[in-house]
């Protein structure tokens, strides 16, 4: 057999679990309480056995219960669904073994029970423990295991590539697992029903709550893995244009065939050509629309990784803790994913990240071309608009990140101290999208943390470093908004800085900025951009130390005093811009602010605006026979203070 990757091995599993539940679907007349003996319920790839199920409460006798189990009845799974009413259904130990190719795998939970069930929903369930064991492939990409709750596929995740030549062992404990309001009778209608022509079904709770106090991995050689509590809610799914389970199937036996086929000689990569491939690709595009995954939230997960070695590197220690990954309503935005105090070591280098997330972020538009595309057999690719492909951004954030990374020593000199990278802040955050152009944008960059590295033929380096900077603090910021109804962009803020260096901020506004800038058609668009007009620019610069510093380390290559050099510089600037930006009163202005500004650093500000009510566009620039001619068309003014 072919050895099945992760997704296939899940499908199989939660497929299986389905079938379980829902074989047990009746709904009660009469109370009644048996106990049935060795379920075993055979699927090939899956085997679920069950040596002991107590029933209470139940509308059947045990014989008519056991006959439910038989999937040649004729009667739907929705019908069975819809019929299971009982006070408790539970089981000593309930065990799904898996056996795919070289791999195998055995879950086992103890003291299952659900509580309360009633036309097919089960007001509660619980499981209060488990243990899992696998072995994977001996060679090549393991094919990844089924997961409980997600473990052993993040565990087979991170061992991907192999993690030695012999096979790869993996047993853990499943800690309580628990839920609250789960929908059968709508989980079978999901599985094995599909809407109507033209109907959009309702979406409807899956399950109200779950949770899993955690578990631990032992995967041998290649590391250990644990999580702490995981809590989720809101899980909904619809009845889509196709039965899900039917999805599954062909998925399945469509991923088998390719990877049996990757295995011929000459074989090529999978194509969207067929008809086959093409309906595929729909359904597993549709399923986006047809599942919402609610809020939750996984705690305090630890990582230990050890790499395989090969001829050219030995073997090395992967360390990672993550604190909380938080997803919907429990995200700090309240929607989108987080991932909290991330924590990795590896190679003498270790780092955190204090908060990663975003918000905001869809690709429901873009799955909805991918699925008009698909639709057209003959659509050609030098025809597609590729910027309808661009998802919804929303906003993206990091916060504190901080890495430290060895620096090798010098033959028979003491380790150097290692070298330090740090971020206090970074988010990106778009607003509505025109054409998959974000029509407003910002950007902040807060404490970008860099070393300053003496280096060979690198004369810039040595500089900063003579000037005592041997770490950079850096920081920007870039806020601009398009007002459709006054046809202008607004630059709102464009920063940059250097702690202890300085600041230079600038601002404006430009108009006559229509829509056709976010056409799709490329030489519509240009035309747009070269019709815009400056109608306001606003500049700032701050002196906050660089340039006292500079003065002073050009002075002491040049062996003169900084005060002299600071006249000089000082008379440079008079004299060179009253050469070169003309006698206007403007050019004289702007010459007196920036002279004022060299010989005594603080704060220069200029301020210019078209006279022009429609602002000073290209047209006005390039016809210009004398550059100084600007300042005929602006009016300006400076200040150092």
């Amino acid at each position: 057999m072919i050895a099945l990757p992760l997704q296939r091995l899940t499908s199989y599993r939660r497929a299986a679990l389905a079938a379980v539940l829902i074989a047990l679907a009746q709904q009660p007349a009469w109370a009644a309480d048996f106990q049935i003996d060795g379920l075993k319920l055979d699927f090939g790839a899956v085997v679920i056995a069950v040596p002991k199920i107590d029933v209470k409460g139940s509308a059947l006798e045990r014989e008519a219960f056991v006959s439910l189990f038989n999937g040649s009845t004729g009667e739907s799974a929705v019908s069975r669904m819809s019929k299971l009413n009982a006070a408790e259904i539970s089981a000593p130990e309930l065990t799904i073994e898996q056996s795919i190719g070289p791999q195998k795998q055995v879950t086992r939970y103890r003291d299952v029970r659900f509580s309360d069930v009633k036309d097919g929903k089960i007001a509660r369930g619980t499981a209060a423990s488990g243990t899992i064991t696998a072995t994977l492939p001996t060679s090549g990409r393991p094919a990844t295991p089924p997961s409980a709750g997600g473990a052993l596929g993040d565990a087979a995740k991170a061992i991907a590539g192999g993690a030695s030549a012999g096979p790869t062992s993996i047993s853990g404990q499943l800690l309580r697992t628990s839920f609250e309001a789960l929908d059968l009778k709508h989980m079978a209608r999901v599985l094995t029903e599909k809407a109507q022509p033209g109907v959009t079904e309702a979406m409807l709770p899956v399950f109200g709550r779950f949770e899993q106090d955690g578990y631990t991995l032992d995967m041998g050689a290649a590391g250990k893995m644990s999580l702490g509590k995981t809590t989720g809610r809101g899980f909904a799914a619809r009845v889509g244009d196709e039965p899900l389970g039917e999805v599954i199937t062909r998925l399945m036996a469509m991923s088998e065939a390719q990877a049996k086929a990757a295995k011929e000689p000459g074989a090529k990569p999978p194509s969207l050509k067929s008809e086959e491939d093409r309906r595929m690709g729909l359904s597993l595009l549709s399923l986006y629309d047809n599942f919402s995954y609610g809020s939750g939230e996984a705690r305090d997960m630890a990582m230990t990784i050890v790499t395989p070695a090969t001829p050219s590197a030995k073997s090395e220690t992967v360390d990672m803790k993550i604190a909380r990954i938080a997803f919907g309503e429990d995200a700090p935005a309240k929607s989108g994913f987080a991932v909290e105090g991330l924590q990795f070591a590896a190679g003498g280098a270790k780092g955190q990240i204090d908060s990663l997330s975003h918000s905001g972020f869809a690709i429901g538009s873009v799955l909805s071309e991918l699925k008009a595309l698909l639709a057209k057999p003959d659509a050609e690719f030098d025809t597609i608009d590729f910027r309808k492909f661009i998802p919804t951004i929303g906003t993206l954030r990091l916060d504190g990140l901080s890495v430290d990374v060895p620096q090798p020593g010098k033959p028979g000199q003491p380790a150097s101290a290692p070298l330090k990278v740090g971020l206090k802040t970074f988010e990106l955050k778009a607003g509505e999208q025109l054409n998959g152009v974000p029509t407003s944008l910002g950007l902040t960059i807060d404490n970008l943390l860099a070393p300053v590295t003496e280096a060979s033929g690198n004369p810039a380096a040595r500089d900063l470093i003579a000037m005592g900077y041997r770490m950079l603090d850096v920081s920007a910021k870039i806020d601009l908004a398009w007002e459709a109804a006054r046809n202008e962009l607004a630059i709102r803020a464009i920063s940059l800085g250097g702690a202890g260096m300085g600041k230079l901020e600038a601002k404006g506004t430009l108009g006559n900025v229509t829509k056709d800038l976010f056409s799709s058609d490329l030489a519509l668009a240009q035309v747009a951009a070269l019709g815009a007009t400056a109608r306001l620019v606003e500049a700032k610069l701050q002196n906050q130390g660089l340039f006292e510093k500079l003065l002073d380390n050009e002075a002491r290559k040049a062996k003169r005093k900084p005060e002299d050099l600071r006249r000089e510089y000082a008379m440079m600037a008079s004299l060179g811009l009253a050469a070169i930006l003309g006698p206007s009163d403007a050019a004289k202005t702007l010459t007196a602010a920036v002279s004022r500004f060299v010989a005594k650093p603080g704060t220069l500000t200029v301020q210019a605006s078209a006279k022009s009510g429609s602002g000073l566009g290209l047209a006005d620039v390039i016809t210009l026979t004398d550059p100084t001619e600007i300042f005929d068309k602006i009016d300006l003014k400076a200040n150092a203070e």
